[in-house]
């Protein structure tokens, strides 16, 4: 059904990605100067050299589960973009979204749950260089309660990879006051987990303010009490 429906709405989501129909100023710089800009950043090559060293210590059967370069550069430019101080992150892999949002700034720091998923062995190496600005929680409920202290004045920015349900409520409630507070959420693998899918339905349907920005892989959410509610569909 998730493939019929792609491609039902591609051609919309194609004209949309090329900024056609998009009247807001903020969304359309969004979309053509972070998701789908072209340019080089500082980061890539790094980005690109910490990536294939993860692909040499993955099982071949295993790889298509490692982040794409692409939207690890996507993650790395939507970082650029919002600069944030604290970062947490919900869930991790292989250690290359979490390395990628740190490359921003070398004085920021990020609060992790890496949950079930993780690849340990791999996720410490590939992190190991930015082991001191990196907090490891040993639950969902440690790590949001340590992110929430941290913040201070600064606007939350939160990336969740996978939830379980036994955190769906938790995590829930947590996001829905970040988007409160003008975060940024970024959610991964929503055609791949039923409770990623879930939890972003939920909170695109319950948004009274902001946007959200969906390929139906990949959604960002941006919370500015300033943005009037809206979605958009599209390709990136």
């Amino acid at each position: 059904m998730n493939k019929l429906r792609r491609y039902y709405t591609a051609i919309h989501r194609y004209s949309r990605s090329k900024g056609f129909g998009i009247h807001s100023p903020f969304a359309f710089e969004f979309v053509l100067r972070v998701l789908r800009e072209r340019c080089q950043y500082y980061a890539y090559a790094d980005i690109e050299n910490r990536r294939r060293r993860v692909l040499s210590m993955v099982k071949s059967s295993r790889r298509e589960r490692v982040m794409s370069l692409k939207n690890a550069k996507m993650l790395f430019r939507i970082a650029c973009r919002f600069h944030p101080k604290t970062i947490l992150q919900c869930g991790a892999s292989y250690g290359i979204s979490t390395t990628v949002m740190l490359d921003v700034d070398s004085s920021s720091r990020l609060i992790t749950y890496t949950g079930e998923n993780v690849h340990k062995e791999i996720y410490d190496e590939i992190t190991t260089p930015y082991a001191n600005r990196i907090t490891q929680c040993p639950s969902l409920a440690d790590a949001i309660s340590m992110y929430q202290d941290s913040l201070g004045e600064t606007t939350p920015f939160v990336l969740v990879d996978n939830v379980i349900e036994s955190d769906f409520s938790l995590l829930s409630n947590a996001l829905s006051e970040a988007i409160n507070n003008n975060g940024v959420i970024i959610m991964r693998n929503i055609s791949r987990s039923r409770l990623v899918k879930q939890l972003w339905n939920d909170l695109t349907a319950t948004m009274h303010h902001g946007m959200s920005f969906s390929n139906d892989r990949i959604g960002i959410i941006v919370g500015y009490h300033r943005l009037p509610r809206q979605h958009f569909m599209l390709w990136f």
